[in-house]
C-alpha cells in the first residue's frame, strides 16, 4: 500500500475506497503528482460518493487533522463542498506534491484568521477566493511590524480621528488622487484635501515615495483584515455553546 510522504515526515493513514460504477468517460485529472491538501478543525464523517474513487491520506488523530488528496479531479471542489460543508475547513490549492507543505500551511493559515464556531461548525473557505488575506497574514510577526511602523504614527489620535485617518489614507491611495478619494468616501473633495494635510504633517515626505506608499497601503489592508478576523472571532465567542449547523447550511462571512 503506497502513501505520500506529510509534511514534517508524519505518515497519514491511506483511505482506500471501492471504485464507484464504470463510465464511458475517462476522469480528467488537474495533472500529474499533484496534490490538494484540507485543513480541518475536526474530524469530518464519512465521504460523499464523489470521493469513492480517490486515495485520501487523512491525517486525523493530532490536534490539527488535515486530508491530502492525490491527483484530486476537475470536480473535487464540488465533491469537498458537498462533504464539508457546514464545518470550519480550508481547502489548499493544488500543487505539486513536493509542495504538499505548502499548501496545508495556506490552508491552516487562513483556517486561523477564520472565526471558530462551537463544535467545529463554519464556513468551507479555499485559499485561491483568499490569496490577498493569505499573503499579507502569513507571516503575523512581519505584518504586525509592517503595520506598526506606518500606522503607529496614527496612535496620538482618537479612536475616532484615526478611523477616519486611515478610511480618507486608503480612499486616497486606492483612488489616486483628492477627488476619487471623496467619491470613494462620499463626501466633500474639500474635505479629503483637509485630512491629506493633516496626514502630511504626521507621515511629512513619505507620502511623495512610491516605495512608503506601497508600504502604508499593506500596512492599511493589514489592518483591515485583521480587525475584520477580530470581529468575526468576537462574534462567534459569543453564540451558545452548543450552537451547531447542518452540514447543508451556508454559513457565510459577513462583509
Amino acid at each position: 500500500m503506497d502513501s505520500l510522504t506529510l509534511p514534517g515526515g508524519g505518515r497519514g493513514e491511506l483511505v482506500r475506497r471501492p471504485p464507484s460504477a464504470p463510465t464511458d468517460k475517462p476522469r480528467a485529472q488537474a495533472g500529474p503528482g499533484v496534490v490538494q491538501a484540507v485543513a480541518l478543525s475536526a474530524v469530518p464523517g464519512p465521504p460523499p460518493p464523489g470521493l469513492s474513487t480517490a486515495k485520501v491520506v487523512a491525517y486525523l488523530h493530532g490536534p490539527e487533522p488535515y486530508l491530502l488528496i492525490p491527483d484530486p479531479a476537475p470536480s473535487m471542489r464540488r465533491n469537498l463542498t458537498r462533504w464539508l460543508q457546514g464545518r470550519a475547513a480550508v481547502v489548499g490549492p493544488v500543487v505539486s506534491r513536493s509542495d504538499a507543505g505548502a499548501s496545508l500551511r495556506w490552508a491552516r493559515t487562513l483556517l486561523s484568521l477564520s472565526p471558530q464556531w462551537p463544535d467545529g461548525a463554519g464556513e468551507l473557505l479555499f485559499v485561491e477566493d483568499h490569496l490577498a488575506e493569505v499573503l499579507l497574514l502569513q507571516d503575523p510577526l512581519l505584518a504586525g511590524r509592517l503595520s506598526a511602523k506606518w500606522l503607529g504614527r496614527l496612535n496620538d489620535l482618537t479612536p475616532r480621528q484615526r478611523e477616519r485617518m486611515e478610511q480618507t489614507l486608503l480612499a486616497w491611495l486606492e483612488g489616486g488622487g483628492a477627488t476619487e478619494a471623496a467619491v470613494l468616501l462620499r463626501i466633500h473633495p474639500q474635505t479629503v484635501r483637509y485630512r491629506l494635510r493633516k496626514l502630511e504633517r504626521i507621515f511629512g515626505s513619505s507620502l511623495r515615495t512610491s516605495q512608503a506608499r506601497f508600504e502604508i497601503l499593506l500596512a492599511l489592508k493589514i489592518h483591515g483584515t485583521a480587525a475584520e478576523c477580530a470581529r468575526l472571532r468576537r462574534r462567534a465567542e459569543e453564540l451558545p455553546p452548543h450552537r451547531t449547523f447542518g452540514p447543508r447550511q451556508d454559513v457565510r462571512r459577513s462583509r
